[in-house]
């Protein structure tokens, strides 16, 4: 078990959705990489939701 599925599986003990957590290695010369993996993380988050499950509104 590497410290990522680590993370991951402490993340489901503790009450949080293990897709909270991603670990995206990106090179200072990938700059499209780093953009898709902040787009696609942010798009996973929004469609999970607030973490305790209420609407907040988003600023």
């Amino acid at each position: 078990m590497d410290r990522s599925d680590m993370v991951a599986e402490l993340m489901e003990d503790f009450g949080y959705e293990s897709e909270r957590f991603n670990l995206t290695w990106v090179s200072s010369a990938e700059p499209d990489k780093f953009v898709e993996a902040v787009t696609e993380m942010t798009t996973r988050i929004k469609k999970l939701g607030p973490v305790n499950g209420e609407q907040t509104p988003v600023v």
